[in-house]
């Protein structure tokens, strides 16, 4: 076989998607492709992986006042363009939407393959940026012959959005990176989850359960891989619940095989997973899962085909699914935090069905193999080199337009009025040394919740910093994606009890207010009324 594949990815570490890309590579080199492999090797290989590697930064730099953004983007497209050309590539694989992007923008005569690893359209709620954008899914993308969907949860959310006019989408699940581990009965009561600690992973539902499960197994530990910004967080809360000597958080590891060997279950409360490989990874080591139902492709790894939202745990193979939990931010436990501790102790407690379940693991896991998944793509690859050259009159187009648009600016002027008046105003009661703890304490306001996560909120939190104020929760569209020290949800979700509301992007105050009004009876409070009122 004469064909070169080439595999554009961002780096071969610390990601689902990379760890895709390694594996692939190896897939395709067994089946005879020649692979070049093109990524920033200033970052460190993690995953094993086989072919030629080719430096590719996929940093986008404008050098001085005098390059447009737009003018560097050009530059790294024809700088990815050349190198396709260099290496004789006849089909381009990229992963991920920034790749994806260089990727179909750079095409020639190669068929271009574009891979996408999230739920999309809720990620394209938080990334205001070109990639992202309703034009690149809709118009741009359809210029490739292939866009492929790691589960098809994933791939009816992109057809719902942007369609697929072209007839161009697969669902092709990720394969499972085997774990070699022997097959363990006797073990102690570990549980194991793997993630980044981040907010979207929402490991603090992990450690509430873990309580629980302590009080009826107390014997039992706790393993969380990974790390990330919640770290912090998260360690302050395994302090609050007594849990220091139970719960161990050895970071990013290599030998994630080592630690699955000595679970027991595997438990995961994502908010949203486009097909999570962690679960993969545990199935293949034949630990049975615990995990909270939610969007993406967890139920077809577990084989769980419901049309509804869950409400009691379901059994699939290999794994238990219980209801989504959702974020109500009290110290009590809440019911769906209780069902995931109560499902993880059945396990501990009976080893016949743990064993049981640990079967049927190692089973479905088998449904994913590089083997079956690798199969799959040969048939889809094939396929493409097969087809006859598209019609792309209209491509150059769609790509100006594309590019055109990273220049593209709009200010809303009344808006950056509304905040340097407020700032201003904020400027003066520091001026007399007044905090905005002024207002909350003579509207004896305890708990209260915080509506947006721009600069405006970090204003805030700096100035309330030391208080005995207790932020419950911040609202923001963008919440699984968020970097905070606080649990963040998105306005779709139930909003919990508090004190009041506040809203920090004051432009937007009245249409934020009566979104809000409709679901919950807190007042809502903008941060402009905040000012006034310790200006007063």
């Amino acid at each position: 076989m004469d064909h070169t594949i080439g595999i554009i990815v961002t780096s071969l570490q610390a990601g689902g998607a990379e760890r895709c890309a390694a594996d692939l590579s190896i897939v395709f080199n067994g089946k005879g492709y020649e692979i070049v492999i093109f990524t920033d090797l200033s970052r460190k290989i993690i995953y094993d992986f086989k072919g030629k590697l080719v430096d590719f930064s996929f940093t986008v730099d404008a050098c001085g006042e005098s390059v447009s953004r737009k003018d560097a983007m050009e530059r790294k497209i024809g700088e990815l363009r050349s190198l396709k050309e260099q290496y004789q590539v006849d089909v381009a694989i990229s992963f991920m939407q920034y790749a994806n992007y260089l990727n179909v923008l750079s095409r020639g005569d190669e068929k271009v393959i574009l891979t996408t690893h999230s739920v999309n359209s809720e990620y394209a709620k938080n990334f205001k940026v070109v990639q992202w954008s309703e034009h690149t899914f809709k118009e741009l993308y359809q210029f490739a012959d292939l866009i492929t969907f790691p589960s098809e949860y994933c791939r009816r959310d992109w057809i719902e959005h942007y369609g697929d006019k072209n007839h161009i989408t697969r669902t092709i699940y990720n394969p499972v990176h085997p774990m070699s581990v022997k097959e363990e009965h006797d073990k102690e009561n570990i549980l194991i989850s793997i993630g980044r600690m981040h907010t979207i992973k929402r490991q603090w539902h992990i450690i509430r359960a873990f309580k629980m499960v302590k009080e009826k197994c107390p014997d039992s530990k706790l393993m969380i891989l990974g790390d990330g910004e919640l770290r912090p967080k998260l360690m302050e809360l395994i302090a609050e619940l007594g849990l220091s000597e139970d719960v161990m958080l050895p970071g990013s590891v290599a030998n994630v095989g080592d630690y699955l060997e000595r679970a027991k279950v595997f438990t995961l409360t994502s908010r949203l997973e486009a097909m999570p490989c962690a679960v993969l990874e545990s199935l293949s080591a034949g630990v049975p899962v615990v995990a909270c139902d939610c969007p993406g492709g967890i139920r077809e790894e577990l084989n769980v085909l419901r049309e509804h939202n869950i409400k009691v745990p379901v059994r699939g193979e290999g794994g238990i699914l219980v209801p989504g939990i959702k974020e109500f931010f009290t110290d009590q436990f809440s019911k769906e935090e209780k069902m995931l501790a109560d499902e993880i102790v059945r396990l501990f407690q009976d080893d016949k069905l743990r064993c049981e379940m640990a079967k049927e693991a190692r089973q479905r896991s088998e449904y994913f193999s590089p083997e079956r998944i690798g199969k799959v793509w040969m048939e889809e690859i094939s396929a493409v080199l097969w087809k006859d050259k598209r019609e792309l009159s209209s491509f150059d187009l769609e790509r100006q337009k594309s590019i055109h648009s990273l220049d593209a600016k709009k200010i809303n002027i009344q808006m950056y009025i509304s905040y340097y008046q407020l700032l201003e105003k904020w400027m003066v009661l520091h001026e007399k040394e007044i905090s905005v703890r002024k207002y909350f304490a003579e509207q004896g306001l305890k708990n209260i919740i915080i509506y947006g996560m721009g600069k405006m909120t970090r204003h805030l939190l700096e100035d309330l910093k030391g208080s005995d104020i207790h932020i419950v929760c911040v609202i923001d569209r963008g919440a699984f994606n968020m970097d905070s020290p606080f649990p963040v949800i998105t306005g779709e979700t139930e909003i919990p009890e508090a004190d009041c509301i506040i809203i920090t992007p004051v432009y937007e105050a009245e249409a934020i207010r009566k979104k809000l009004e409709i679901k919950t009876s807190a007042p809502i409070i903008s941060l402009s009324e905040v000012i006034e009122g310790c200006s007063a």
